[in-house]
């Protein structure tokens, strides 16, 4: 389990965010600063586009990683015999017939006890 949850150094995580804002605000900051006021939305809408595609990437990073660790989750799993899955059914079914008996037959005294009462 120590595997699965290793941390990255936070350095790694530091270089990312620079890098990130670095580009973010490097190519809005240039394409505002060159043209007029209605490029700067265009540059706006390529740096959410591009934002856009590192969150994807990083989604589909995530989402691969989870599934990776999910495969080795169910590799530690014991799972039981089809004798033990038998076993286990029948008495999960019998204990419920008898709680059924048991609160019919007290719902059934009980109706009893309201007619006699009432009557």
């Amino acid at each position: 389990m120590s595997k699965l949850q290793k941390k990255k150094p936070s350095t790694d995580k530091k270089k990312r965010k620079v890098v990130s804002e670095k580009k973010t605000a490097g190519s809005a900051g240039a394409a505002v600063s060159s043209k007029p006021a209605v490029s700067g939305v265009v540059a706006k809408s390529k740096s959410d586009k591009a934002a856009a595609e590192v969150a994807s990437e990083n989604i589909v990073t995530r989402s691969i990683e989870f599934l990776r660790e999910v495969k080795v989750e169910l590799n530690k799993v014991t799972w039981p015999t089809r004798k033990q899955t038998t076993g286990t059914t029948i008495v999960v079914i019998l204990f419920v017939f008898v709680v059924a008996a048991f609160l019919g037959l007290f719902d059934y005294g009980l109706s009893k006890l309201v007619q006699v009462v009432l009557t």
